[in-house]
């Protein structure tokens, strides 16, 4: 029996294969699945179909997706601990960084400009440190987020960093009475959920003058 022919591969189905690649390697790069069918160029059905009719694309795209949101818990541990860097504006400007002399003193430099009175005169200012590339250099400050800090750690450990205000609205396995406005009054019963409590609550509730006047 003689050897069955490769099925050759078609334009369209290349073209498919490496619009899957292009959107499993976004996955995983954290980008949302909108963002990724935007870089594969493909729409959102199209790779949805192709999530529903290809297994193995299907795991790939659970395993891409969680790749990157393992990418995103990893920058916001990042920001948490180590923060991220936020330029220090003081009257509405950015911080110059000036350059200094090897004693410590500011590097001045000599320029003219022209003052109040319109004449040209001559005046010595500090120099503004520059990058690698010849751009101005401000001052920044390194901040962690005590938000994402807070969300980190309640999701890693949600027993110990819950919230504490939640409030039981059962009473012994039993609904608690609903709340009835009494004379004016908004009464809670609380934890009363035994009809008699309750009478004598709205009953307490009820200015005397009305009790009998009904």
């Amino acid at each position: 029996m003689g050897r069955k022919a490769a099925t050759k591969a078609t334009p369209e189905k290349e073209a498919n294969d490496l619009a899957m690649l292009t959107f499993l390697s976004a996955l995983a790069d954290g980008a949302t699945v909108g963002e990724a069918t935007t870089e594969a160029g493909i729409n959102r059905a199209t790779a949805y179909r192709w999530k529903e009719s290809d297994a193995e694309f299907a795991a790939a795209w659970d395993e891409s997706l969680e790749e990157g949101t393992e990418l995103l818990e990893r920058e916001a541990v990042r920001r948490a601990v180590h923060g991220v860097e936020e330029p220090v504006v003081y009257q509405g400007q950015l911080t110059p960084i000036y350059e200094h002399n090897p004693d410590g003193t500011l590097r001045m430099v000599e320029t003219r400009e022209r003052n109040a009175a319109g004449r040209m005169v001559t005046v010595q200012k500090p120099v503004q440190a520059v990058d690698a590339e010849g751009n101005p250099r401000f001052l920044t400050i390194r901040k962690p987020s005590d938000t994402l800090m807070i969300f980190m750690l309640k999701s890693r450990r949600p027993n110990t960093y819950r919230e504490r205000g939640s409030i039981d609205h059962t009473s012994g396995g039993k609904p608690l009475a609903p709340a009835v406005a009494a004379g004016g009054v908004l009464v809670v019963p609380g934890i009363m959920a035994d009809a008699a409590a309750w009478t004598k609550a709205v009953s307490d509730a009820t200015p005397a003058d009305e009790k009998g006047g009904a």
